[in-house]
């Protein structure tokens, strides 16, 4: 019986943690140009698995901590996701080409990086579900509840 309380406890959380995330994808705006989301890769890249003793939440997309961190300084990014980029935010064309501006951007981000790198990471899009305060209220506390609740009603039936 506890170990069942328990699993539920710990689903719950991490389902809670993958649907936080993705809203922060879909609708925190941490730069001037909105939200994170563009394609879905990214929230639809989120999981989590009980295995074991071990809770893990994760993501199959290589990226995942640049929406966190930011983009450091270093190579060219591909032009075409620059362009796609483009193409879903609400960025307005004057007197440029796309192919143009796509290249300015890319060259900035190759110099200085990304935005949310420039002003120092943590953008809150996970860590806003992965900070202590939040795995101690929603995780070890309902935790330490299942495991109160359960040993006093064994209490209470032996009593009986």
């Amino acid at each position: 019986m506890l170990i069942l309380s328990s699993l539920f406890v710990i689903e719950e959380f991490a389902i809670k943690v993958v649907e936080g995330i993705r809203k922060n994808i879909r609708d925190k705006q941490v730069t001037p140009f909105g939200a994170m989301h563009t394609t879905g890769r990214a929230e639809d890249s989120l999981f989590y698995r009980i295995e074991e003793n071990r809770l893990i939440i994760g993501s199959t997309w290589a990226f995942i901590t640049v929406l966190e961190d930011g983009r450091k300084p270093g190579k060219f990014a591909p032009p075409e996701v620059i362009e796609k980029w483009i193409d879903d935010k609400p960025v307005a064309l004057r007197d440029i080409s796309k192919k143009s501006l796509a290249f300015l951007i890319n060259r900035s981000l190759k110099e200085k990086g990304s935005l949310i790198y420039q002003q120092g990471g943590h953008s809150g899009i996970i860590s806003d579900y992965t900070n202590f305060e939040y795995v101690q209220k929603n995780l070890t506390e309902p935790l330490g509840k299942a495991v109160i609740d359960h040993v006093t009603s064994i209490l209470f039936k032996i009593a009986a």
